[in-house]
């Protein structure tokens, strides 16, 4: 319990003792208390009484416990012995003046400054350094049947001089009462803090499980994460394999194209080049030809000249040949006639031949030497 706190979440004055057997008392006198059992952090037993409560009445009993959950704490409020028709009114108070102000206090952001500053400015905080006035304690407890008159208390308080503080009926507490309430405290507080052992240990188990649930489906999360992402690279690397592939095959067939293309221009010049060739090869044959021709044609000419020339002289030696009387001789074949007969069909097969000029040209040179020797060989005639 702590003043400051108490005063400002509840928006009014109120001084605390905090010890077992202390007295607090809130809201300008409306609640009034004493501390029976304490346990920080744990439980709060005091007997509690309001303004309301009828004279002669005794305080009824409150019970406090504070066990922590996930994400704050779970305040109950046990409250027994109340007059016969104060339930509602101790109800409210309770929802009004405690539990709401504290559930804003404590868990909203910003609003625990805020209500020190109002309680501050309202006076509500005790200086620091200044003994506040605080209640005087409770008188001695008085059986009912000794309860002095109440006319006379009236006549008393009103001789007294008036207080800014309203005054509050008090009574005294039996100290056998208050041990027996102390042990049933105590007891329950055993029973409560075995209880609430069990619920934190439940619930830490089932945050326990809850926890490894979560890690269970946070790894398989992250494990079908892992297979997909390997299965999109497998997908990638299979796709980019493929598409490597392709281009390799493109590629090797447009060298393969262009290599076609090549060889099928390279064949078309080779056969331009051949045809060039042959033709170049006929053109020359050709030429070679007229030129031979020409040639047989001028040396046929010569020789006719030289027949045509030689023709009086053998005249003349055929008409000596009658008178004159030689011995028989064997007549002999002209060589050059045979040798033209010879070689004229070896000229013409030499110029079917597809053969170098050199090779065309042999036979006509050994014709040639042939004649020469021929006629080195013939017998000077007599004249």
């Amino acid at each position: 319990m702590d003043e400051r706190h108490h005063s400002a979440f509840t928006g009014a004055r109120a001084t605390v003792d905090p010890w077992v057997g202390g007295r607090v008392v809130a809201h300008d006198g409306l609640v009034d208390a004493t501390h029976v059992y304490l346990v920080t952090g744990s439980r709060i037993a005091m007997t509690w009484r309001t303004r309301d409560f009828p004279k002669g009445a005794n305080d009824s009993r409150v019970n406090i416990t504070f066990e922590p959950i996930a994400g704050g704490t779970k305040v109950e409020v046990t409250q027994a012995g109340i007059p016969e028709g104060l339930s509602e009114a101790c109800k409210q108070i309770w929802r009004t003046h405690y539990l709401d102000p504290m559930k804003k206090y404590f868990t909203k952001p910003g609003a625990m400054r805020a209500a020190y500053t109002a309680a501050k400015k309202a006076g509500h905080l005790p200086l620091s350094g200044i003994k506040a006035s605080r209640p005087a304690p409770r008188r001695a407890f008085v059986p009912p049947n000794q309860l002095p008159v109440e006319e006379e208390v009236e006549e008393e308080e009103e001789q007294k001089p008036k207080k800014t503080r309203p005054r509050v009926e008090t009574k005294t507490i039996d100290l056998r009462e208050l041990a027996l309430a102390q042990a049933e405290a105590r007891k329950e507080a055993a029973i409560r803090k075995a209880e609430s052992k069990r619920k934190a240990e439940a619930v830490r188990r089932q945050a326990e499980a809850a926890q490894k649930k979560a890690e269970a489906k946070r790894k398989a999360e992250q494990l079908r994460q892992k297979q997909a992402e390997a299965k999109r690279k497998a997908a990638e690397k299979k796709r980019v394999a493929l598409e490597k592939k392709k281009a390799v095959a493109k590629k090797k067939a447009e060298l393969a194209k262009k290599q076609a293309e090549a060889k099928r221009k390279a064949e078309v010049l080779r056969r331009k080049k051949a045809a060039q060739k042959k033709k170049a090869d006929a053109l020359k044959r050709k030429k070679a030809a007229a030129k031979k021709k020409a040639a047989a044609k001028k040396k046929a000419a010569a020789k006719k000249k030289t027949r045509a020339k030689r023709r009086p002289a053998q005249k003349r030696r055929g008409a000596a040949k009658k008178t004159a009387k030689r011995k028989p001789t064997k007549k002999k074949r002209a060589p050059v006639k045979r040798a033209k007969r010879k070689l004229a069909p070896k000229r013409r097969k030499a110029s079917k031949k597809k053969a170098t000029p050199a090779k065309r040209r042999a036979p006509a040179k050994k014709a040639k030497r042939a004649t020469k020797a021929r006629r080195r060989r013939k017998p000077k005639r007599r004249r």
